[in-house]
């Protein structure tokens, strides 16, 4: 309907304007004329009314973008009726930046432009068109309190801040620069993420931030930061939600589909701080708000975050900072605040919060050789305890990963002094490692649980040895819960340990690669000469290869990777590494119902070994992580493709523990093989980092006891710990219940792959494996709507027909003034795309102050007789417009006065 009404709006515009200059008047009679010309004014008022008063809140930047740049055109306009070069090149740079600005938050919106110009905003004004049903999130809500908030980010080493609309409604900016301050006092590394739409205006977020002092290169853009959150420790979400909606690219019926957003929810936590679970501008549900890995804070932005400055400054003393005046002056200094004495209400709390506690987790110290790791860290200590969930730690217990017992108490931790007390006190008992005979007691550490109790850890349910545990555990009458079978669905990645490990030990295996190498793995051009980068060789694209292929692109190698899991090849890519793909047909895929590796062919395999011994030539590092679950790692890298590696190659074998990938790896033991190759098969990487790998690991064990420890649905009852194995996830992990064998699990439970591809999807024999055929077209078989769109097309018929028309009846005035107006639109056209979006709210304003320059005219009609109407009238103009260009430009020099950068 909005498209009928412009259609009669803009017929109705060109029919009277033609009018007013082929009425039948003369020069000398210009008063039907000007009739038609007043009619034409009052249609375009009531089309710019009713377009805009249809706009949304959501949309009203882009009808102030768009709108701006309209008075840059009729300002151009007016210098080719006047001949005024001054006011065509000013027109044209303040009409370009309007559009340029249009379209930039269209595509930052999902907007069609082609309905903004029109103004057919709201609904069906996707790029898509038609309004579209968006799935509707379910799941459960995780609301916490300002202190789970100050403990989630003071146990982070890396925090992103998104700020939005939210923000701005609430005047929070001056409370989050304090927050920050404190934060990066602690040492956290604090930065802003900011999307080009977010608040009202493109900028307005940077402009309350540089208001509030926050420092100018610790705020990104969305293109800068997105690619940082996957390894963000914790993002604060203050006000936004359509712009950090993942609905965005995984919901393709969402009216947000395709729209640019920060991909926040990638990050290991996300606090998303808003007044309600309401939805935003778009009308749709954001799934992030029930993701496993985050939290709801709810409540008003500023005194929320307030609250969290207040509990900040009672755990740390307060740091001197210079502040600068909100006049822009920089010379004041903040006094010194004097340290405030350490009180943490928590500690007085601790007594108390023991008593109520209805579930007790015992934590011993692992008793593996060479293992640092422990099991709960203090942080997650003092989140459980809150929680009702009292832990007792053996003494020593996490001296290996450089938590100490008076870390532990100092949280609300209960230290014992062996693990003889903490297996006879303890409900629950979380553990690293299998487990396996007790070096002080001589009992085997299954054995020490009291019967009807229950023991997680690592059991590999799906080895020998697994069953020998759980025949064992049978045996002893216990609950054995193993978190290497925990289900691969997304409602379990916030539990999965075999992900969180594995991407450490993917990390550490490029840093010991680069240890041994001793060369540089980025290429380097220097004047003590030339250096080639490295070329590293990935086999296995599971978390732990993709962690390393990440790790290595990062340090500059050219990564190279391998799965036979056809569907990795987007992940490998996203990390920096190319894809290898081995031409070879397999129907099934290289991936079973679980997700995992599966066994794959002889003919397979032999291709497979042909590949290595080529890639061997070529690559100086390999790292290799493929694993079978239930199986022996799989052979990959034999003899003959080690031999046909350069001296001074490393190979570091992740599959070590299992028996290796390289048929040369030594179990547990580096060596140099041949003087020529140094294969790394050490099997404890990740104890290497006991800290960070006892932190991912505490945090897995803690979602798992909420998910063991579910909220009680009766206000009445009162919260427990219980193995329901009505729960996909808790029956999947459970291999042992009450004395039973529980193991395996229905095949619905473990099942998260989809169905193999039917054998007409696939190529015919020597295609690459997996791939879609693909219709060879003839060059002729393409028309002309092939080659481009019939916008583009008739944006050509129009140009080529209007300069027709100007080279055959335009004075050559006309066509100098033109020439000009061009000129300016490409300059403007350059200019505004070289400016950062942080700086658009400043660009608006200059432009808009440009659009003054009407001043012209005003000063050559006030050259007229004097007391004249059109005298009068340009006075008039001369005042107005000077308003406009000193105040616009005053503003913009004001705001740019703000963006600051931190002074090191």
């Amino acid at each position: 309907m909005r498209w009928l009404v412009t259609l009669l709006y803009i017929i109705a515009i060109i029919v009277f304007s033609v009018l007013a200059f082929n009425g039948g008047q003369t020069w000398n009679d210009r008063q039907e004329g000007i009739a038609f010309i007043v009619i034409v004014a009052f249609v375009s008022l009531v089309w710019g009314f009713t377009a805009v008063m249809a706009i949304g809140g959501g949309d009203m930047p882009v009808s102030i973008s768009f709108l701006n740049s309209l008075s840059g055109f009729s300002t151009s306009c007016a210098g080719f009726m006047l001949v005024n070069k001054a006011l065509v090149v000013s027109g044209a740079f303040v009409g370009c930046s309007g559009i340029i600005l249009t379209i930039v938050m269209c595509k930052a919106m999902n907007r069609s432009i082609s309905n903004v110009l029109i103004g057919g905003f709201g609904d069906g004004a996707t790029k898509k068109g038609g309004a579209k049903k968006a799935k509707k999130a379910e799941g459960t809500v995780k609301e916490v309190t300002a202190e789970d908030v100050v403990d989630m980010m003071t146990s982070a080493k890396n925090i992103i801040i998104v700020p939005g609309y939210g923000m701005a409604v609430a005047k929070a900016q001056h409370a989050i620069a304090d927050m920050t301050i404190s934060l990066r006092a602690r040492g956290i590394n604090v930065r802003f993420a900011i999307h080009p739409v977010a608040g009202r205006l493109p900028g307005h977020m940077n402009v309350l931030l540089a208001e509030a002092r926050v420092p100018y290169d610790i705020i990104l853009g969305m293109e800068e930061i997105n690619h940082d959150f996957p390894s963000t420790d914790v993002v604060l979400v203050i006000g936004a939600n359509d712009t950090v909606n993942p609905a965005a690219q995984t919901d393709p019926d969402s009216p947000i589909a395709g729209m640019p957003v920060l991909e926040v929810w990638k990050a290991a936590q996300t606090i998303v701080m808003k007044r309600s679970l309401r939805v935003g501008y778009a009308g749709v549900d954001n799934p992030l708000f029930v993701n496993d890995n985050n939290s709801m804070f709810l409540g008003d932005a500023k005194k929320s975050v307030d609250k969290l400055v207040d509990l900040l400054r009672a755990i740390e003393p307060v740091k001197t900072t210079t502040r600068t005046d909100s006049d822009g002056t920089n010379d004041v200094e903040a006094p010194e605040e004097k340290a405030k004495p350490i009180v943490d209400e928590f500690i007085a709390q601790i007594p108390e919060l023991q008593e109520k506690s209805f579930v007790k987790v015992g934590v011993a110290t692992e008793v593996s050789v060479g293992e640092k790791r422990v099991s709960i860290v203090p942080s997650t200590v003092k989140k459980m305890l809150r929680h009702g969930m009292l832990v007792l730690v053996q003494s020593g217990a996490g001296d290996g990963g450089g938590f100490y017992d008076e870390e532990y108490e100092s949280h609300g931790a209960k230290i014992l002094p062996d693990a003889e007390s903490v297996y006879s006190e303890a409900d629950v008992i979380v553990k690293i490692k299998e487990p396996e005979d007790h070096p002080v007691t001589g009992m085997h550490e299954i054995n020490m649980v009291p019967a009807g109790k229950t023991l997680i850890s690592f059991v590999g349910p799906r080895t020998d040895s697994g069953k020998a545990l759980m025949d064992r555990a049978s045996d002893a009458n216990i609950n054995l819960l193993a978190v290497d079978a925990i289900p691969r669905i997304s409602r379990a990645q916030s539990l999965d340990v075999l992900s969180s490990q594995a991407k450490i030990a993917g990390y550490r295996a490029v840093v010991e690669a680069a240890h041994v190498y001793q060369r540089f793995l980025n290429g380097e051009v220097t004047a003590a000469g030339k250096f080639d980068a490295c070329t590293v060789l990935v086999v296995g694209a599971g978390v732990a290869g993709l962690a390393a292929i990440g790790a290595a692109a990062n340090m500059g190698a050219i990564v190279r990777a391998f799965d036979t899991r056809l569907e990795t090849m987007d992940q490998v890519e996203s990390m920096g590494g190319s894809f290898l793909v081995l031409k070879f047909k397999d129907k099934d895929g290289g991936g079973d119902a679980a997700g995992y590796a599966k066994v794959m062919s002889e003919e397979f395999y032999a291709k497979e070994m042909e590949m290595f011994r080529e890639q061997a030539k070529e690559c100086q590092v390999i790292i290799t992580t493929a694993a079978i679950p239930g199986r022996p790692a799989p052979k990959l890298i034999m003899k003959d493709a080690v031999d046909n590696m350069q001296a001074g190659s490393v190979i570091v074998d992740l599959a070590g523990a299992t028996g290796g990938n390289c048929e040369l790896t030594r179990p547990g033991e580096t060596y140099v093989y041949n003087n020529k190759v140094t294969i790394i098969g050490t099997t404890d990487l990740i104890s290497k980092m006991s800290w960070q790998a006892s932190s991912m690991y505490s945090n897995n064990m803690s979602n798992l006891m909420e998910l063991l420890c579910p909220k009680p649905t009766n206000k009445d009852d009162e919260r427990k710990f219980s193995i329901n194995m009505e729960d996909q996830v808790i029956r999947g992990m459970t291999v042992v219940k009450d004395g039973d064998i529980t193991w395996p699990p229905p095949e619905d439970v473990t099942r998260t792959a989809a169905a193999p591809k039917k054998e007409a999807e696939f190529e015919d024999e020597g295609s690459p494996e997996g791939q879609p055929k693909e219709k060879k077209e003839s060059v002729f078989s393409k028309r002309v709507w092939d080659l481009t769109t019939v916008g583009e097309l008739c944006l050509i018929v129009f140009a080529a027909f209007f300069f027709g028309i100007v080279a055959a009846y335009a004075p050559i005035t006309f066509i100098s003034q033109l020439l000009y107006f061009i000129l300016a639109g490409f300059l403007g056209y350059y200019l505004i795309w070289s400016v950062e979006p942080a700086l658009f709210s400043p660009l608006m304003s200059t432009s808009n102050s440009l659009s003054g320059v009407v001043i012209l005219g005003g000063m050559l009609m006030a050259s007229l007789p004097r007391g004249s109407a059109a005298n009068v009238l340009g006075c008039t103009a001369i005042t107005v417009a000077a308003i406009n260009v000193f105040g616009g430009f005053a503003v913009s020099y004001r705001m740019l006065l703000m963006f600051k950068k931190e002074e090191h």
